[in-house]
């Protein structure tokens, strides 16, 4: 499978940098909110990027922090770049484009749902402690980022993550992916995580992510659509009694 690099707007490029590290690097400083596992927050930025790690390398929190630090520096990246982790190839990720009237929606996920598919209100799997020591979870991360090619308001982009939620959400219950730890139809699973990132300099301007208008429900369908790709790549890579899922 070959990653072929695309535009998601102006300045800003979809790129396989690595085997491993799959990246947006921005022209000029981006709004960006993410709950990344490495620099995760609201930021602006000079580019994101979603890796498939090497969890064997790591058993405490600041190996973490050292393995993410590291990663960034070796391949250019400044160090406050918001970084998704994974263990699923990076490179089969779901890419879907939707193009409006002055304004192009991304949508790229990253997946594996085969040993860590959840139901939201299963029951836990470990309670955080004090000292806020490394867990190391069942392999297994839908990574979703969606590029808007418009300024949008700040509460737009929270909504972004809502809506990315349900569309995930019901296209697992289509596919009867079920959770690995009840009988219910997974929502996803215990470690996904979501960035949504907005182009200052676009024409077009949104103030609502709402799936009843037009920007809502064009980015529900362009996440369905790439994890639907990505869900397709993970099974063919990996039939079952073996891979990363």
């Amino acid at each position: 499978m070959i990653f072929t690099p695309f535009s998601v707007f102006t300045g800003a490029t979809l790129e396989l940098l690595a085997p491993d590290l799959l990246t947006v690097r921005f022209s000029r400083p981006t709004p960006v909110l993410s709950d990344a596992a490495f620099n995760g927050g609201w930021a602006l930025v000079s580019a994101v990027a979603n890796h498939q790690m090497n969890a064997d390398v790591i058993s405490t929190a600041v190996e973490q922090t050292r393995y993410c630090a590291g990663l960034l520096a070796r391949h250019g990246l400044t160090a406050d770049t918001p970084l998704q982790l994974t263990a699923a190839q990076v490179a089969r990720a779901g890419c879907h484009q939707v193009h409006g009237d002055r304004v192009r929606i991304t949508a790229c996920v990253s997946a594996g749902a085969k040993h860590n598919a959840v139901c939201a209100g299963d029951p836990p799997q470990y309670d955080e402690s004090a000292e806020n020591e490394y867990i190391a979870l069942p392999v297994g991360t839908i990574n979703t980022a969606v590029f808007v090619e418009a300024r949008l308001a700040p509460a737009v982009f929270p909504h972004i993550f809502t809506v990315v939620a349900e569309a995930k959400a019901d296209l697992l219950r289509q596919r009867t992916v079920r959770s690995c730890y009840s009988s219910a139809f997974a929502t996803g699973t215990g470690t996904d995580s979501t960035l949504v990132a907005s182009d200052r300099s676009a024409i077009r301007t949104f103030s609502t992510a709402s799936t009843h208008c037009w920007l809502g429900a064009t980015i529900a369908q362009a996440v369905r659509a790439a994890l639907e790709q990505a869900l397709h790549a993970e099974a063919a890579a990996n039939p079952p009694g073996g891979g990363h899922g």
